[in-house]
């Protein structure tokens, strides 16, 4: 396993202090202040950081997203023997790399950036936009492991070192409550705003002229609605009530209108990390291949994107193979099995500058496909909201030529029909978040039940079962122990079979 950054500097307030003697001297703040750490960050800087390493940097994207979300949705399948989580199997060190990160890294400078303006009237706009952020984090959190540390999180400083597991059904309450009250006080009369910082937004577009104040609230506004129907449709099943209002809610409040509003994290593709996409990192390490089950569907639909997603298996070999899911530590050893004979993803996502693709338009315009399909959405059909989130899609994978999408468009199994709309929407968009979220992929395989995957031979924790969850962090029995036990009582065996709340 690969650990790049074993260490991190982190952006944060730093004073340790040697007290050696209580006596006053002219170099007192020189000798209690440490020369190796960072002085007081400010909020643009704790609030950039945020984006950019919540956005994952190389390390969390491989032991996060890729070894657990990218496998289980079946976008790539494992190479590597000594890898287990494609087997359904858990990896403590994978699960608590992720966990730690978040919580005592980018989850804390985010935290860190809020106290800094919160009690500023005139910093409204960047209060708003760091709880938008807070929200699209902590959803990714929950989703992953259901009961966690939300409501006395990053509170340490004020003694809460053993922060209570709050429920599932109450962490997505407050996310709906926060994404509808920070965009609603956006500001366009303040002038305050991140500016550069902005990593997400800070960039010109035509509709929405960042980095003017308006601009940036109108983008960062349509963000959180966008995202607030993210959330609100993940409920369609623990809460169907609740789902249905905070959908139409967030309609009406406005969601994105067109890709230029979609929430992308810009790769530079340079030869700092950070600035380079981490899946294309990831993927360097030649660990694993593109999955057969991606490779199926994209065969069978006649999917123009299979050129783009998937690479030919060699110079020599023009085929497009994928590698089965969930081969045993005996299978991949096998020369049957052997990496060469299988395809890795296309160049675009192998690019250390390719962009990533966070909550985009095509998304939401899937959301709203299955929403008029449930009757909530009035503005336009399922059909209508389908077939734009399919263009769409194509568009962001490169392919607009008229003639293929509309070819494409009419392909027995993609061709929209009610009574297997739920199947073709999930299905697509599917496709649409491979190669940039595989967290979003595999929440609402979830959900949905779709697309439909192959059975793996290997039985893991979970009789062969897609994992429902990821199991805690190991150290939380040790060092959060009543938490950690009252979790368990309220959710369930620490199981990857134990389903979260809307998982029910």
């Amino acid at each position: 396993m690969r650990r790049l950054f074993p260490c991190s500097v982190r952006c944060l307030t730093c004073a340790l202090g040697l007290l050696l003697t209580a006596a006053c001297t002219d170099r007192f703040a020189e000798i209690n202040t440490d020369p190796t750490k960072a002085g007081d960050a400010s909020a643009d800087m704790l609030f950039s950081r945020a984006l950019k390493y919540g956005s994952l940097y190389d390390n969390d994207q491989q032991v996060g997203e890729h070894l657990h979300a990218n496998m289980w949705v079946q976008y790539f399948a494992n190479s590597t023997p000594g890898f287990s989580t494609d087997r359904y199997e858990s990896n403590d060190q994978w699960a608590t790399t992720f966990w730690n990160d978040f919580y005592s890294g980018y989850g804390m400078d985010l935290q860190q950036a809020i106290r800094h303006v919160n009690q500023n009237p005139k910093d409204v706009n960047k209060l708003s936009q760091a709880r938008i952020w807070r929200a699209f984090l902590f959803q990714r959190i929950t989703d992953y492991w259901g009961d966690v540390p939300y409501f006395s999180a990053f509170q340490g400083a004020d003694g809460h070192t053993q922060p209570a597991y709050d429920a599932q059904r109450g962490i997505y309450s407050d996310l709906l409550r926060e994404l509808r009250e920070a965009a609603a006080a956006l500001d366009d009369a303040q002038l305050s705003n991140y500016e550069a910082a902005d990593l997400l937004y800070a960039n010109p577009a035509a509709a929405f002229p960042a980095p003017t104040t308006a601009g940036a609230n109108a983008r960062w506004r349509h963000f959180a609605n966008s995202l607030r129907l993210r959330t609100a449709m993940r409920l369609t099943n623990a809460d169907p009530q609740l789902a249905e209002q905070q959908v139409r809610a967030a309609l009406a409040d406005g969601v994105m209108e067109s890709n230029q509003e979609s929430a992308i994290m810009k790769n530079t593709g340079e030869s700092i990390r950070i600035n380079q996409n981490p899946l294309a990192v990831v993927l360097s390490f030649g660990d694993c291949r593109i999955s057969a089950t991606l490779v199926d569907y994209l065969t069978r639909y006649h999917d123009p994107r299979l050129l783009v997603f998937v690479d030919a298996v060699s110079e020599l070999n023009p085929a497009r193979i994928g590698l089965p899911n969930g081969l045993s530590t005996v299978q991949l050893t096998l020369r049957q099995y052997s990496p060469a004979y299988f395809s890795q993803a296309g160049a675009r996502y192998r690019s250390l500058a390719n962009d990533q693709n966070l909550l985009t338009y095509a998304e939401v315009c899937f959301l709203r496909a299955e929403a008029s399909l449930r009757g909530w959405d009035d503005a336009g059909t399922a059909e209508y909201w389908y077939t734009t989130g399919v263009r769409e899609s194509l568009a962001l994978a490169g392919i607009s030529t008229p003639a293929v999408v509309a070819a494409y468009l009419q392909e027995p199994e993609v061709r929209f029909t009610p009574a297997n709309g739920l199947q073709q929407i999930i299905t697509q968009k599917w496709l649409s978040l491979f190669g940039h979220n595989g967290f979003e992929a595999y929440a609402e395989y979830r959900r949905t039940g779709f697309p439909n995957l192959r059975p793996i031979a290997s039985t893991g924790e979970t009789n062969g079962q897609v994992p429902h969850r990821l199991r805690y962090p190991q150290s939380e029995q040790r060092l959060n122990p009543a938490s950690y036990q009252a979790a368990l009582t309220q959710q369930g065996p620490d199981a990857m079979t134990t389903p979260v709340w809307w998982d029910n």
